[in-house]
C-alpha cells in the first residue's frame, strides 16, 4: 500500500486493487469481507468497530437500532446498576442535560474500544455534547454518534421481570458469576463511598448464581 500515500490517483488505484482482490476470493463476498475485517481487528479492533458503525450510519442511515437495545450490565455503576441487571436503552433523537447515556470511543490509535456510562451536562452550539463519566466524574466532549443509547430502564437481578427475560438473553450464569466476582475484587480494592453495601449485594447475587 506504499503507493496509496503518494497521490490521489494512487490512493484510488490501491483501493480498487484491494477491492478486486476481495471480490476474487473463492468464498462468498460477505465471508471475504468478514475475514478481512477479522484480520484487521487483530491489531486495530477500534478502527473496525468505527468503520462498521460509520457504514450503518452514513450509507444505510441506520443507527445501532432504530428504537433501542437491551444489555446485561457487567459492572457496578453507583446509583445506576449492578452486574447482572438487565438494562434497556433507547437511541435518543437529541440528548438532553440529565440523560444517562452509554457512549463509546477509541484510543487515538484506534486499537482499543471503550464503553462507559455518562450523564449529559450540556449540549453545545457546535452539536457536540459535554458528558461526565458516572463512575469517575471525568468530563468528556463527544459527538452524537459516540452515543450508543440513552438509559431508560434497569430491571434488577432476580425480579420477576428479570427471571422472564434473562434466560432469553443466552448469557451463561458462569459468565455472570465471573463478572460479579471481578466487581467484588475491584470494589474491595477501592475507596468509593457505599462500597460495603455494594459488596454485600454482589455477594448475595453470587450466592444465587453458584
Amino acid at each position: 500500500m506504499a503507493e496509496a500515500t503518494q497521490t490521489e490517483a494512487g490512493v484510488v488505484e490501491a483501493y480498487e486493487r484491494l477491492a478486486r482482490e476481495v471480490l476474487d476470493r473463492p468464498e462468498s463476498i460477505p465471508s471475504a469481507i468478514h475475514n478481512l475485517l477479522l484480520k484487521l481487528a487483530e491489531t486495530h479492533p477500534g478502527a473496525v468497530y468505527w468503520i462498521v458503525r460509520k457504514f450503518y450510519q452514513e450509507y444505510l442511515r441506520l443507527y445501532v437500532s432504530d428504537t433501542g437495545y437491551i444489555g446485561i450490565a457487567d459492572r457496578y455503576e453507583p446509583g445506576l446498576m449492578y452486574p447482572g441487571d438487565i438494562v434497556l436503552y433507547m437511541v435518543p433523537e437529541s440528548p438532553q442535560p440529565g440523560d444517562v447515556v452509554q457512549i463509546t470511543f477509541t484510543d487515538k490509535n484506534e486499537v482499543s474500544v471503550y464503553v462507559i456510562h455518562a450523564r449529559v451536562i450540556e449540549c453545545n452550539e457546535d452539536r457536540s455534547i459535554q458528558v461526565a463519566d458516572t463512575s469517575t466524574g471525568e468530563d468528556y466532549r463527544v459527538v452524537e454518534w459516540n452515543i450508543l443509547g440513552k438509559l431508560v430502564k434497569v430491571i434488577p437481578f432476580g425480579t420477576d421481570e428479570w427471571k422472564e427475560l434473562f434466560p432469553a438473553s443466552g448469557v451463561p450464569n458462569e459468565w455472570l458469576a465471573t463478572s460479579v466476582e471481578d466487581n467484588i475484587r475491584s470494589l474491595q480494592e477501592s475507596d468509593i463511598a457505599g462500597k460495603d453495601e455494594a459488596i454485600a449485594e454482589l455477594k448475595s447475587r453470587l450466592t444465587n448464581l453458584v
